[in-house]
């Protein structure tokens, strides 16, 4: 099979290439704020420059199709960015010229993925990691801080010069107030009952083949001045509360209710990275430690890494949200996010780390 797409694609790649621009995704329900952002760089700064957005589709029967489109948009491209592992991107034999970006799904990193998770229960399997060559090809990968761009190297197996340190369009996007505010309008436009209220995000990581259980923290909400928006992610199937002061925020992506939020309760999930760039307040509820590291494990040491309580019930975790006390998040982004801070500090202008990214991507 592989061998077959291999020859395919040696056949595609004789076909002229065009002044084009490919971003794949594997986010499979919008276009993420870090491709939309791309997209619009490109097409300010690069106008003779075409965009291609393609949705990746796990490998299956139907698969085979898309595959066959994705590998024509490769071979006729000057540029690729990625936010995942992509099979054509990783196991074909490209032209020497075209650049490949891997611009990760998240800011950085608190659970293992990638060669870190690989032989472990919900990681990869090793052998098929090596068959499939996952997170091979890039010619760079984007870092937003210096711990993150550790992880990067062991988790995608490329050498530190591979690693860049741009930082991530979400960056720009977080720090930008106009834009900001903007959707903030548009999330009280589609949830008006948000209006006047305080309002505390659950986003928990994703738990493959276990449930999550929202019910409790919904049960811990008391404030009558506040609701608590669970942000499940896509794929689970966990059974949600339903209430007055709960609502179920699947209307839009998690960045966007970054912008409506008063405090932030996770456990490893990586948009802690993001909150800090917005002064969120954090509480972090690892209730699964022992059984998430057997299954997973953590890329960095966790206690006394995360920049925000950690509490051992809902009850806590809640109480400690809607305390919402003012963080002091200098330290951390001096170590996590110092390629787009200043010294740990907010930077009083945009970092730019989109423009950035597409200069790297030497469109001609």
């Amino acid at each position: 099979m592989v061998g077959g797409a291999r020859l395919l694609y040696a056949g595609m790649k004789l076909l002229p290439v065009r002044r084009k621009v490919v971003l794949i995704t594997r986010e499979p329900k919008r276009i993420t704020i870090d491709f939309a952002m791309l997209q619009e760089s490109i097409q300010r700064d690069y106008p003779d420059h075409s965009v291609v957005m393609i949705k990746h589709k796990k490998l299956s029967f139907a698969y085979a199709a898309k595959a066959v489109r994705e590998m024509y948009h490769l071979a006729t491209c000057q540029a690729c960015v990625v936010d995942g592992y992509i099979i054509p991107v990783s196991i074909l034999n490209h032209r020497e010229q075209l650049r490949i970006a891997q611009v990760w799904h998240a800011l950085g990193a608190i659970k293992n993925f990638g060669h870190l998770a690989s032989g472990t229960r919900e990681g990869p399997h090793p052998k098929v990691a090596e068959i499939m060559q996952m997170h091979k090809q890039y010619t760079f990968i984007t870092a937003a801080g210096s711990v993150p761009a550790e992880i990067y190297t062991a988790a995608f197996g490329v050498p530190h010069e591979a690693v860049y340190p741009l930082g991530m369009p979400r960056v720009d996007y977080l720090l930008d107030e106009d834009r900001m505010a903007a959707r903030r309008a548009e999330v009280l436009a589609a949830y008006p009952q948000l209006e006047g209220r305080r309002v505390v995000l659950y986003a928990p990581t994703f738990r493959r083949g276990r449930h999550i259980p929202y019910t409790q923290l919904a049960t811990a909400m008391r404030d009558p001045e506040a609701t608590l928006v669970l942000v499940p992610h896509p794929l689970d199937k966990s059974s949600l509360p339903e209430g007055d002061h709960v609502l179920i925020g699947r209307g839009f992506g998690v960045l966007d209710w970054l912008s409506v939020a008063d405090a932030l309760i996770t456990d490893y999930s990586a948009v802690a990275y993001e909150a800090t760039l917005r002064d969120i307040p954090l509480v972090f509820w690892p209730y699964d430690m022992d059984e998430y590291i057997g299954a997973r494990g953590l890329a960095i040491d966790y206690d006394a890494e995360v920049p925000g309580p950690v509490v051992e019930t809902a009850a806590e975790a809640m109480d400690r949200a809607l305390a919402f006390e003012t963080p002091d998040y200098t330290q951390f982004r001096s170590k996590h996010l110092d390629y787009v801070t200043d010294d740990g500090a907010l930077p009083a202008d945009s970092p730019a780390c989109t423009e950035a990214i597409v200069r790297a991507l030497e469109l001609r």
